[in-house]
């Protein structure tokens, strides 16, 4: 008798499993078809508005050819990694690599911006990019994905090990301080800024009890209103440096709603195109500000012409495709046993969503101007390349969900 109870609690033990299994399996599959779905939409969308938004340039067949071989360049490189394991990341030698090439590559561009101003120029105060012809690259932008993947196997050691609270923060600490660093010292502070709410969203996740989180918000919390009291209480002129002047009348002008109209010029007509936009936005083509009245059209302030010409509503339907994005990457990580696969899922998922939010917020006023391009609908090779390897990454997961 306890010998067929035996045998009739295993049978329900397998079945259960089955169960779980067929059911991990079917979301791996609706997880794989929303990745392919939003991904064609994306694409679709940033093709027909990169269209109407350079329509009048004399560069115009140059930007758009460019910009769809950039797409489709991404997504066929995309498609051959997602069939590369990801579990082939987590080693030691590998984070050792990665984090060699990554120093190399930022060093590179700190002396090269010295040494070499015709290969990595001075735009616009930031020494990041790399000029070859017509192509530009910017590492610190295609080392998102490296860092991850380094924060991630330093954090699925510490999980492994049962390392808790400052005992982690003190095992990545030093990863994030060097590309913190080095990116800073190239004076491209949006992108460092990214590179902390990436490792920060990644710690959300790891074994840290919420009085440490709730001790670092309120660190941060008075640090930026610290900030915010030095500048304020200096005037325009006394302010040495560009980023503090920009800081300032960012900040009277998200008090006031006026912008100064040589350093908020940009905020200020990317806000009158939403404002035309409205709801239902002036229709396809119809958008004004992108006939040379809103610099950086194409990068940072792309959103500014969806919403001039498809309006509010338009703009909700591209971030319910992030949120999407999102999702996928959050369930995936929910499914997987390998922490290393679950820190990687979250930090791709915390990457792309914080970098759609910090555009988001910069064209809409609520942040300073930083150089952060939105991902995929935004002109720049080196950012799209970055978000479609990253979500090949997604892809593999859900391939091999274990």
């Amino acid at each position: 008798m306890e010998i067929k109870e035996v045998n009739e609690n295993r049978n329900i033990r397998e079945i259960k499993a089955r169960q779980v299994e067929m059911e991990i399996a079917k979301r791996k599959k609706i997880r794989i078809r929303v990745i392919l779905a939003v991904i064609v939409i994306l694409v679709a969308v940033s093709i027909i508005n990169m269209y109407s938004t350079n329509i009048l340039d004399e560069k115009f067949k140059g930007i758009m050819q460019k910009h769809v071989i950039f797409l489709l360049g991404a997504v066929s490189v995309s498609a051959v990694c997602s069939n590369i394991p990801y579990r082939l990341l987590d080693s030691k030698r590998f984070s050792l690599l990665i984090l060699l090439g990554s120093v190399f590559a930022l060093f590179f561009m700190l002396a090269g911006g010295k040494l070499l101003p015709g290969l990595i120029p001075n735009v616009k105060g930031t020494k990041g990019w790399i000029k070859l012809g017509p192509l530009g690259l910017q590492p610190a932008e295609f080392l998102k994905l490296p860092f991850i993947i380094l924060i991630a196997h330093h954090l699925a050691a510490c999980e492994r090990k049962n390392i808790r609270n400052l005992g982690i923060v003190a095992n990545v600490f030093p990863v994030f301080a060097i590309f913190a660093l080095l990116i800073f010292l190239q004076n491209d502070t949006g992108t460092c800024i990214h590179y902390a709410l990436i490792w920060g969203f990644m710690l959300l996740f790891a074994n840290i009890d919420l009085k440490y989180i709730a001790y670092a918000t309120i660190f941060i919390v008075c640090g930026i209103g610290g900030l915010i009291s030095y500048v304020l209480g200096q005037s325009g002129d006394g302010l040495s440096g560009y980023k503090l002047k920009r800081i300032r009348f960012f900040i009277t002008g998200l008090m006031t709603g006026q912008y100064d109209r040589e350093i908020g010029y940009q905020v200020g007509q990317s806000i009158l195109a939403f404002g035309n936009g409205g709801w239902k936005g002036r229709g396809y083509f119809n958008g004004t500000q992108k006939y040379g009245y809103l610099p950086e059209v194409r990068t940072d302030f792309i959103l500014a012409t969806i919403g001039e010409e498809f309006g509010f509503i338009g703009l909700l339907m591209v971030f319910i495709l992030f949120f999407l994005l999102f999702n996928v990457t959050r369930s995936t990580a929910m499914d997987l046993d390998n922490p290393f696969g679950k820190y990687l899922a979250v930090g791709i998922g915390g990457f792309i969503i914080s970098q759609m939010f910090i555009n988001l917020f910069v064209v809409i006023g609520l942040m300073p101007v930083m150089g952060v391009p939105m991902p995929i609908l935004s002109s720049g090779g080196t950012s799209i390349f970055t978000i479609f390897l990253s979500l090949a990454i997604i892809t593999n997961m859900n391939f091999n969900n274990n």
